[in-house]
């Protein structure tokens, strides 16, 4: 994956500083996550994922350019999704954020689908069917608890679930690719459980972990299947 920082075209130190940046970031921000709102801590956490939105499109002319933008968008609205979240006192910035990752995950795929043909080993095969049966499991948990988010919950749970089982269908992105897909959804997974049904332990670094490796794994690792 460190191709993706020495591709000579005069822009590494640039791709070198952002993904420095976007590293400073989150941890910078799961050091302030447990303290009340405020700017530097939204501005923190929504810059994690932003500062990799220009990644992709510093690899332009490294191959199709169409594949590229996408990435680029899922990042986007993923860090639009941190900000929603990460701003309180206004309920409507859960189904706002819930619906800016819900974009994200659909860019996802885009880039995605295109690369996928099929689990190719059987800790592959046995990781997608317990995915699969997981989302299942977490959204007839939590259906109870959703009352008039039931139909937005349930969308977001197919496209996440359609997502991570493309990504462990890239048998080229093994294993790198599959685990941080993974571990978005179960930084997802945590933040439901903690939202519907109340008291995760040590939610706060659980999610933010899983959350920026997850995206940081899928970021490095789709960046250098398109390159390539």
């Amino acid at each position: 994956m460190l191709q993706i920082f020495s591709m000579g075209d005069g822009l590494d130190a640039i791709r070198v500083a952002l993904a420095l940046l976007s590293l400073a970031a989150a941890i910078a921000y799961q050091l302030i996550e447990s303290r009340p709102p405020s700017a530097p801590r939204t501005g923190l956490k929504t810059a994690a994922i932003g500062l990799l939105v220009p990644l992709p499109l510093l690899a332009l002319g490294q191959g199709p350019a169409l594949p590229f933008v996408l990435l680029a968008a899922a990042f986007f609205f993923s860090s639009a999704g941190d900000l929603f979240l990460a701003l309180k006192g206004d309920a409507r910035n859960f189904p706002r954020g819930l619906a800016a990752f819900l974009v994200s995950h659909l860019f996802y795929i885009a880039v995605m689908i295109p690369l996928a043909s099929a689990p190719d080993t059987l800790a592959l095969k046995a990781t997608s069917l317990a995915v699969g049966l997981g989302a299942i499991a977490l959204y007839f948990t939590l259906a109870p608890s959703l009352g008039k988010l039931k139909l937005p919950v349930g969308a977001y749970l197919v496209a996440i679930l359609v997502m991570a089982l493309s990504a462990l269908a890239i048998p080229e992105g093994a294993p790198f690719l599959g685990l941080g897909a993974v571990l978005f959804v179960i930084s997802d997974s945590v933040i439901a459980i903690d939202k519907f049904r109340g008291g995760v332990p040590f939610r706060g670094p659980i999610v933010w972990v899983t959350y920026y490796v997850g995206q940081a794994l899928m970021a490095a690792s789709l960046l250098t299947l398109l390159a390539s």
